[in-house]
């Protein structure tokens, strides 16, 4: 698959020049022929001097382009390339796996696409995903608020650029990683209007899937979760509990009770798909040679990200997200950013997996619950197709949503109720 995947890039970079500030009309892709959307490619220039160069992905609304919401889309990572949510999440495009005979490969249109009802920017963020690059060395090196900074100045200039959306409401997304990026982002334009930063930018919301919040929570109920979901035996789940003292994240190695528990449970969670732990793992897991008590956080940390189409329908190995980035870690949590926000006029729709290791619901449903929100509609179950999609709860204009049966990007596993939920939020209806 690895050649096919690379195929559609370079079709994709043979339409835009390299080097451009300049943004280009896409009608045609091989493996499909002429689009029946409208697709936009460019470069913004960002930084010192618009030193990094930061590429995206336009697909305007096929309902009312000038009148429907903007979504300006981060994928996981830090890495991953925004063609990760246009071909795999909720973009206009999939892969055709039912026909695929080894040769080129061919694309569907996707019935559940979120360009429905919405105009979505994908974008190649930070420096070094995908086509976005640097004009010098040191620019390569980013942190998470540096991408912050850069997503900024990529927004303003991307509305002056398309002034005829100035006016359209404006949502940011994020999934995985980008859990981190999108609530500083949102603040920064929150703020900067009411600075009178302009262009004025009509922020109206922001949607989180399986968002990082955290690092420590998110680490450290993987625990819980794994006994919640019986991976782990009432008696270990005790005994850890006891002996940890509910920290699996730093943990003392002179305490050898707690190094021989976390052993044991690091044991019985190696083999398993952190991304959806009722399917096969596609993707190396950490080394069997390598010992458990050397760093605790680092075993926790070392889930592999990506996603479920990695084994999903597809063959061989291929790479979506860049995994060598310069890349520092300078933001550890944004729960406070989120008790800023929940205090704004700003909606919020936050949604993650039952089957998901990496980023568990149980940590996503704590940092909410420590924003003491008021209940205005209690939890639920929540119906697509007189079927169970999920459960809900929503908190002044905050959804909590848990998709059932799905992973860690739940718009890959479950499409059409992702495509149902996501349009029922955007019309203010109950989701």
């Amino acid at each position: 698959m690895g050649r096919h995947w690379r195929f559609l890039l370079v079709s994709i970079l043979l339409i835009l020049p390299f080097i451009s500030l300049s943004s280009h009309t896409v009608k045609n892709l091989p493996g499909f022929g002429d689009l029946p959307f409208q697709l936009e490619t460019g470069y913004v220039g960002v930084g010192e001097n618009d030193e990094v160069q930061l590429f995206y992905y336009f697909v305007e609304s096929q309902r009312c382009p000038f009148e429907d919401p903007v979504l300006l889309l981060f994928a996981g990572g830090p890495g991953c390339s925004g063609l990760s949510p246009f071909f795999y999440l909720n973009g206009p495009l999939m892969f055709d796996y039912t026909n695929f005979n080894g040769s080129s490969p061919k694309l569907l249109l996707n019935p559940h696409t979120w360009t429905k009802v919405l105009n979505i920017i994908y974008i190649d963020a930070p420096v070094g995903t995908g086509f976005s690059y640097s004009r010098s060395k040191q620019g390569y090196y980013i942190s998470d608020k540096q991408w912050v900074e850069h997503s900024y100045t990529f927004l303003r200039k991307w509305f002056v650029g398309h002034p005829q959306f100035q006016s359209n409401p404006l949502y940011i997304g994020g999934c995985s990683y980008s859990g981190v990026i999108t609530p500083l982002l949102v603040e920064k334009v929150y703020e900067g209007n009411k600075e009178g930063v302009r262009p004025y930018k009509n922020i109206k919301g922001y949607l989180l899937s399986s968002p990082k919040t955290d690092w420590f929570v998110d680490i450290n109920f993987r625990v819980q979760f794994a006994h919640q979901v019986a991976l782990v035996s009432d008696e270990l789940h005790e005994s850890i509990k006891e002996s940890c003292k509910g920290n699996y994240v730093n943990i003392d190695p002179n305490n050898k009770k707690c190094v021989k528990d976390f052993e044991a449970f690091s044991q019985l969670i190696h083999g398993l798909n952190a991304l959806q732990i009722l399917e096969p793992i596609c993707v190396d897991g950490p080394s069997k040679n390598r010992r458990v008590l050397e760093d605790s956080e680092t075993i926790l940390q070392s889930f592999p990200e990506g996603s479920a189409s990695w084994c999903r329908g597809t063959k061989g190995h291929f790479t979506r997200c860049n995994r060598s980035l310069a890349y520092t870690i300078d933001i550890f949590s944004v729960v406070e950013i989120h008790k800023y926000l929940s205090n704004t006029n700003l909606r919020a729709l936050v949604y993650c997996a039952d089957q998901d290791l990496q980023i568990p619901h149980i940590s996503t449903q704590s940092w909410i619950k420590s924003l003491n929100l008021t209940i205005s509609d209690t939890w639920h179950a929540i119906f697509v197709d007189d079927q169970v999609a999920g459960y809900t709860e929503t908190y002044q204009e905050k959804d909590y949503y848990m998709t059932y049966g799905t992973g860690h990007a739940p718009e890959e596993y479950k499409p059409k109720e992702a495509y149902e939920i996501i349009d029922r939020w955007l019309s203010y209806k109950p989701i």
